[in-house]
């Protein structure tokens, strides 16, 4: 709220919920999460999860009836950009939301 993305908490929340789980269940080791806010042209809120793992994201099917491998749909659906970057011997997922300029 207090960096004006209080309209896409929501979104942000869950979105930086799936990445943190998905660093969590598919690789070894911590996760780093970190946010902040990105100036300039579109001002954007950026949530970035890193680990140590090289392995990349992939989308899976979950099925029908299936519990799990919807959380690259959703980072896909409500950010407004995602991606991953390599970083050291890990990587960094992250994603973007527009916020509105403060002012």
């Amino acid at each position: 709220s207090a960096w004006g993305g209080a309209e896409r908490a929501d979104d942000v929340e869950l979105v930086a919920d799936e990445l943190i789980t998905n660093a969590l269940m598919h690789t070894e080791g911590a996760a780093i999460v970190t946010l902040r806010v990105l100036s300039g042209p579109g001002r954007r809120l950026r949530a970035e999860v890193e680990d140590s793992s090289s392995a990349l994201p992939r989308r899976r099917e979950a099925g029908e009836s299936g519990v799990s491998g919807r959380g690259l749909l959703l980072v896909d659906r409500l950010a407004d950009v995602w991606g991953v970057e390599a970083r050291g011997g890990g990587k960094c997922v992250w994603c973007e939301f527009l916020v509105p300029e403060r002012d």
